[in-house]
């Protein structure tokens, strides 16, 4: 039984190319995943919180006084 080749023999890919572009691709994207929380802050949902989250709909507007 022949096993079912995925990449042909022949195949050549030149990864070692674009190696300093990629790099500063990944530099850049550390940085900016290092950045974020503190631009944008941290938002921690109802989960990280502790609480409880009930949403209820109703027809029409509910009288909450």
């Amino acid at each position: 039984m022949r096993l079912v080749k995925l990449v042909p023999d022949n195949t050549h890919l030149p990864f070692m190319r674009f190696r300093h572009v990629l790099a500063v691709a990944s530099l850049v994207a550390m940085a900016v995943s290092l950045a974020l929380p503190f631009v944008r802050g941290l938002n921690f949902g109802i989960d990280f919180e502790g609480g409880i989250l009930i949403e209820i709909a109703t027809p029409v507007p509910a009288n909450i006084n």
